[in-house]
């Protein structure tokens, strides 16, 4: 149990480090520049984007995206051996969950922009 906590951890922050260095930052020295998922929830659930805070949900969505990542590398690597059921099973599965996190933070930023 602990080897797949620590297996969980350092996934995710090699990925969050990863996501910080090539997306965010770019993100926050141009302002205009949002990454595609971000993109999609402001599209989706028609956000205006001068009554919420644009960085602060760059920053929750790329937390978001890393914990799904991560979540689905820990997944696969500890019960999947076989490949084909690694990729079917590792593809369904994220982007089932990334759907539904999605939704969640598009609704909470939606409310917010309602407001």
């Amino acid at each position: 149990m602990i080897k797949v906590l620590i297996e969980f951890v350092v996934t995710f922050t090699v990925v969050y480090l990863f996501y910080y260095f090539f997306i965010i930052r770019k993100c926050k020295k141009n302002k205009k520049v949002v990454p595609s998922e971000v993109g999609l929830i402001l599209s989706v659930h028609k956000i205006d984007t001068n009554k919420i805070n644009l960085y602060q949900m760059i920053k929750v969505v790329s937390l978001v995206t890393t914990f799904v990542i991560s979540t689905i590398i820990t997944i696969i690597s500890v019960f999947f051996n076989n490949t084909i059921i690694l990729l079917i099973f590792g593809t369904l599965i994220s982007v089932l969950v990334a759907i539904i996190l999605y939704r969640i933070i598009g609704n909470h930023y939606e409310k917010i922009s309602n407001k």
